[in-house]
């Protein structure tokens, strides 16, 4: 078995949102409020892209079991059309980056994080969000 790295969620994987209950809730993960760096853009198919960067992004690291990992991140590199590292029908990449738990003083993990490839497409057609906030910006939306 691999190791199990948690995964950094950002977007519709949110716990709340329609991705999370079928491919996050279904493995009975652990769910820790975290943020990242990087720079975050809703997208115009309704969910959010990540690129490289310096802003503070808010998200959720998922801890699954050891038993439930591997079928888990299978899952979510299919929903990610994540094909394997630099494979160039990936729409994202799955890699490893240092997220600050917002539940711990100080704490950091190191987390798989989906990072969009296309930073041409995303820079062009996507609304960036500078707060790095994905959720506040949907239920901003919504309430419009």
């Amino acid at each position: 078995m691999k190791e199990s790295v948690p995964i950094f969620v950002y977007g519709s994987l949110l716990k709340g949102f329609w991705n999370y209950e079928h491919y996050i809730l279904p493995y009975d993960p652990r769910i820790v409020p975290a943020q990242i760096k990087g720079e975050l853009y809703h997208l115009p198919p309704g969910y959010p892209g990540l690129l490289a960067g310096t802003n503070d992004i808010r998200g959720e690291i998922v801890y699954f079991s050891p038993q439930t990992y591997e079928k888990a991140l299978a899952g979510l590199d299919e929903l990610e059309d994540f094909y394997g590292t630099g494979d160039a029908r990936n729409e994202y990449e799955r890699i490893i980056l240092p997220a600050r738990l917002l539940d711990a003083i100080e704490k950091e993990e190191r987390v798989y994080v989906y990072r969009y490839v296309d930073e041409l497409y995303i820079k062009q057609s996507g609304i960036r969000l500078k707060d790095g906030d994905w959720r506040k910006y949907m239920q901003e939306r919504q309430a419009e």
